[in-house]
């Protein structure tokens, strides 16, 4: 598998947290040995724009 990023090679990983970390979890993906880009099936059904997204606010609301 190519990289869609750069066009490098895409290894198979299992991604996970430790449990010092709180919840811990465990996914497969595939990661670029060149650029470190990440493709598993939840990041390519969101840039298919196949979930409804949400507009977050990460901050302060700015005034006038």
């Amino acid at each position: 598998m190519n990289c869609p990023k750069c066009g490098g090679r895409m290894n198979f990983e299992e991604f996970f947290s430790s449990a010092t970390e709180g919840t811990s979890w465990a996914y497969e993906g595939w990661r670029c040995i060149y650029c470190g880009e990440i493709i598993d099936p939840l990041i390519l059904l969101n840039r298919k724009g196949t979930v409804n997204r949400k507009t977050v606010s990460m901050g302060k609301e700015r005034s006038g």
